[in-house]
């Protein structure tokens, strides 16, 4: 979006720029040929000594006598005497008085509503300060340069399509590197990957290899925590026991309620260190993953919980009408499951159905 915009930006730049240029290139012609007509005017122009101004007709073009021509010109002398062309009829071009040296140009309404490009000077002429005006219908050069403004604006306007449908190309051609990591990113999702494919464009290559390595680092903190615990648990298991046999052989005189509490206490702990080794052994010592797959998982777990109550027959029978696999972290289900089915390995009879 902001490419194109810059893009909208830059052509419209670019094209108010060549209107400009154009359109001063066009006045400054103008100027010139007018330049040329107010010259032949001041060399054909005659003052009286009683101030009258009159122009030599002679050294004037017929086309400021006919009518609404497009040509015309204003000679005012500062003392109040006038001169005007024929072609400007009853119509007033008007102009402010200017000094000797000074000159300007501007753009007027003329005859019959003609864009007129007026010069106008001040200038001295036989002892007087004379401001004479010139003046010329732009129309004619007007309309060329209109035309060739809506060529240029249809050319910027399909310049810019054609950018715009390059640039999306380029951009989609691009971003289509990047479909392996998408892919790589749902299989990471679902648990079916631990890292990102680093077959990717050289400029990414960097980012994706940093999170290769932060979820390497992850995997190996959560996989040593996991270790950490169920070793910890292993390792306080003898002690406990220790401390148990301990309580048992003591006197029978010895309070019974303290003992009752020890034994209590002890068999809590006990508890939660058997719970953390059941995890340890339900999780195993594979990766860590955020999907679990009952159909997968589920018979390798009945398969463990039959060879730890070897003395027990049970029959446990899965019916869980669940296909593919769950977005839960494997760990966290092999121990809730095995937990519910430790459970009730201890308290069934004969059957156990997990639905």
């Amino acid at each position: 979006m902001g490419l194109s915009l810059s893009l909208a930006l830059l052509i419209s730049a670019a094209w108010w720029l060549g209107h400009e240029a154009l359109h001063r290139t066009a006045d400054a012609y103008v100027v010139s040929r007018l330049m040329h007509d107010a010259e032949a005017l001041l060399t054909s122009l005659e003052v009286s000594p009683q101030g009258l101004v009159q122009v030599r007709p002679p050294h004037l073009s017929p086309i400021y006598d006919e009518p609404d021509s497009g040509h015309y010109f204003t000679l005012r002398i500062v003392d109040g005497a006038t001169a005007r062309s024929r072609s400007l009829g009853d119509f007033e071009l008007k102009a402010p008085n200017l000094s000797p040296g000074v000159t300007a140009h501007w753009h007027t309404a003329g005859p019959r509503g003609q864009d007129l490009l007026t010069l106008g000077g001040g200038f001295r002429h036989q002892g007087h300060d004379l401001t004479l005006v010139v003046a010329e219908d732009f129309s004619p050069v007007r309309r060329p340069l209109r035309s060739f403004e809506q060529l240029f604006a249809l050319m910027a306007v399909g310049g810019l399509i054609a950018m715009l449908w390059v640039q999306r190309r380029i951009v989609r051609r691009a971003f289509a590197c990047l479909r392996p990591v998408y892919r790589d990113i749902v299989a990471l999702e679902r648990g079916e990957a631990s890292t990102l494919t680093e077959v990717v464009p050289a400029e990414i290559l960097p980012l994706v290899s940093k999170i290769n390595g932060l979820l390497t680092l992850y995997a190996k903190r959560l996989e040593r925590s996991r270790n950490v615990a169920g070793n910890l648990a292993h390792a306080l298991k003898g002690p406990l026991t220790l401390m148990t046999q301990t309580l048992d052989t003591q006197p029978t005189g010895s309070e019974p309620a303290t003992q009752a509490v020890l034994r209590e206490q002890l068999a809590r702990v006990g508890a939660l260190l058997e719970r953390e080794l059941k995890r340890a052994r339900l999780a195993g010592a594979g990766s860590p993953g955020l999907h679990f797959d009952p159909q997968a998982e589920l018979p390798v777990l009945k398969r463990l919980l039959e060879r730890m109550y070897p003395d027990q027959d049970l029959s446990l029978e899965c019916r869980l009408d669940l296909s593919g696999v769950l977005a839960a972290d494997r760990e966290d289900m092999l121990e809730l499951i095995g937990t519910l089915l430790d459970n009730a390995c201890k308290w069934a009879q004969t059957r156990m159905a997990l639905i």
